[in-house]
């Protein structure tokens, strides 16, 4: 699997599903790259019924040369989006080197498309082209073959209504957020191409938690309380940091707390980086976040566009910005954290564990 957003979160949606219905290995963590992808292959038993393969690119040629060795059965784009844009063209591009995925799928095979993506005409044409004989799409559209009916979205998870290859199905997604009830259509549409169990398949995932460092929650005890800690610090780009301000803005803070984001910089977005931080700006006001904390150079066109009653503080590195989180931190806030991996944000994730310890973790919240 493949995409500009959610590959790592979707992949273990799949292993999980996978899992509870035969034997199954998978990528660890995000071992995507020409290093990554080999080593999952060299440890992949012979005895396992189903194996999943995350494969990532930021340059055109990386995908073709890993899928090859690969050869998948069953390919997903979780979608197209405006990553890595220092080193493409544009858009389109970026979705030219995400449909290598194509060249490697076996004969018979078939690939799953997000069907609500402006990318999809052309990932089709190019999935025809490499002759493909089943093409599957998911999403909101009319015609999508995995279609989301209804979600009622939570604070630590969503209830979804789909239809999945012509089966109606309802569950318990135990990952919160809009873009992972879209993505979860794709994993059972799979899940069903591989001749899994769609009932089985569907409560499995009630039971897949967030991936480390891309919405895993966690209390922490503060003075007077405890205030929640929703730790995004993976990576970073401007279709996941709008979908984790949304999961934000969901969440619910008690008594005086407070929305609290806290940014590091999107990298390898090119010349069109600082306009992209400042559009981030919209994602701040329509969901509701009360303070924002900016960490970088490229973080800076946020900051001027914030109101000054949105300003919690700025720096221009991860352990500058520490101590002005840790200062501003209260009973009833929801923190979220998120950004590039260079931005490492993981290290104020790490402060702020270490210096308001929680009891547990929050990811297990029901309906």
């Amino acid at each position: 699997m493949t995409g500009s957003v959610g590959k790592t979160s979707t992949k273990e949606m799949l292993r999980g599903v996978l899992t509870a219905q035969g034997e199954t290995h998978a990528s660890i963590a995000s071992f995507n790259n020409h290093w990554g992808v080999p080593l999952t292959l060299a440890r992949c038993p012979a005895t396992v019924a189903y194996a999943v393969f995350e494969i990532g690119m930021n340059h055109a040629g990386e995908i073709a040369t890993l899928v090859r060795m690969v050869r998948p059965h069953l390919a997903v784009i979780t979608t197209v989006e405006p990553v890595h844009l220092e080193f493409f063209s544009g858009i389109q591009a970026i979705a030219d080197a995400k449909a290598e995925i194509f060249q490697g799928v076996e004969p018979g095979g078939a690939v799953v498309l997000n069907r609500d993506n402006a990318q999809f005409a052309r990932l089709q044409k190019h999935a025809k082209a490499a002759g493909i004989p089943r093409i599957i799409s998911f999403g909101e559209h009319a015609k999508a073959d995995a279609r989301l009916r209804d979600v009622a979205l939570h604070p630590a998870c969503s209830a979804v209504h789909a239809t999945i290859l012509k089966q109606d199905v309802t569950y318990k997604l135990a990952i919160p957020g809009r873009h992972m009830a879209m993505n979860s259509l794709a994993v059972l549409a799979l899940a069903q191409l591989a001749g899994c169990d769609l009932a089985v398949a569907a409560l499995t995932l009630s039971r897949v938690a967030p991936a480390a460092g891309r919405g895993q929650r966690r209390p922490l005890d503060v003075s007077g309380g405890e205030a929640t800690l929703i730790d995004e610090s993976y990576n970073a780009n401007p279709a996941s940091m709008a979908a984790a301000l949304a999961v934000l803005g969901r969440s619910s803070v008690e008594g005086k707390g407070r929305r609290i984001a806290v940014l590091g910089d999107m990298l390898e977005l090119g010349p069109d980086g600082g306009k992209l931080h400042r559009g981030l700006i919209d994602a701040v006001n329509d969901n509701d976040v009360d303070l924002v904390f900016c960490c970088g150079p490229l973080m800076r066109h946020l900051w001027d566009a914030l109101s000054s009653g949105k300003r919690g503080g700025y720096a221009n590195d991860a352990a500058s910005l520490e101590s002005q989180v840790v200062g501003a931190i209260r009973a009833g806030d929801v923190i979220m954290v998120k950004g590039s991996l260079g931005s490492k944000m993981k290290t104020i994730v790490a402060t702020l564990e270490k210096r308001f310890p929680g009891s547990a973790a929050l990811d297990d919240a029901a309906v």
